[in-house]
């Protein structure tokens, strides 16, 4: 696999809804050469795996319902080699863009769909489908984070629609407090709920990984664990109005073990975010 870097870009444009005629633009399907991308194989409740059995406390998340969270995607990516398509979760923060781990999409000549909103499959029209391809992509240097900007915008729905993310003026580290987070990698979109710890107990419970201010950590002793990793997905915490993105997923065990589940927390990032996306923050 070769990698690149992409460089920063200062005042990112938007992709316009609008065509040259001046007629808005329909949503369009997947591209069609990506619809060999198998979806991952459910979790089957009923054939508990060998770690399941052997922790009580792994969950593998609770069944989501549709439009339960309309900021979820799911990322499907090609990189023209067949073996090579991969999966990640992100965030819809504005019409316009995704925000998600950047390791998945560091393949060069890289393009893929987004499925924006959960699907509990009981009416998969909820969901929207948008292409975006190498040059959407603005990887962060330094940290395993990344903008993806969307071929075209999603029509805003009941079932797909923006999170919001940390104000200017928030520099709140939230713990105690409980936040969610959607899984990925099967048919069917599961979340797990848990308690947000401080960093220093989260160094504690993973002395192999080296926790900074750059880090947020859920304790899976409270709320337990995907036996399926999510990467890139959004940890979600309730504000008084509505919720808000606090950390994207980067690290997170398999469920035969309780090691904290390790995001990036958003609010570090805001400066960067806001230079490689249309997202404006709040004071």
């Amino acid at each position: 696999m070769q990698w690149f870097t992409v460089l920063i870009t200062i005042g990112i444009v938007a992709v316009s809804a609008v065509g040259s005629d001046g007629q808005e633009l329909p949503v369009k399907s997947p591209v069609e050469n990506l619809s060999h991308i198998p979806r991952p194989l459910e979790h089957d409740a009923n054939k508990p795996n060998i770690a399941t059995a052997s922790n009580k406390l792994s969950t593998n998340g609770y069944l989501v319902f549709s439009g339960q969270f309309p900021y979820h995607a799911e990322l499907y990516v090609d990189n023209g080699v067949i073996t090579a398509n991969t999966h990640t979760c992100g965030s819809l923060i504005t019409p316009n863009y995704i925000l998600t781990r950047g390791n998945t999409l560091q393949a060069s000549k890289l393009h893929g769909v987004a499925v924006l909103g959960v699907d509990d499959g009981s009416d998969p029209t909820t969901q929207q489908s948008i292409n975006f391809t190498e040059g959407d992509i603005r990887l962060l240097p330094m940290h395993d984070l990344a903008t993806v900007r969307l071929e075209h915008p999603v029509i805003i729905t009941k079932f797909v629609q923006p999170i919001r993310l940390p104000r200017l003026s928030d520099d709140r580290w939230y713990e105690m407090m409980e936040g969610t987070t959607v899984g990925g990698y099967t048919t069917t979109s599961r979340c797990i709920r848990n308690q947000i710890m401080s960093n220093d107990d989260c160094q504690k419970q993973h002395p192999q990984v080296d926790i900074s201010s750059y880090h947020i950590c859920t304790n899976t002793y409270f709320g337990g664990a995907f036996c399926n990793r999510a990467y890139g997905s959004g940890l979600i915490v309730e504000g008084e109005k509505e919720r808000m993105l606090v950390g994207i997923t980067i690290l997170a065990s398999l469920c035969n073990v309780n090691y904290p589940i390790v995001y990036l927390r958003v609010s570090e990032f805001r400066d960067l975010i806001a230079m490689n996306s249309d997202y404006v923050f709040d004071a």
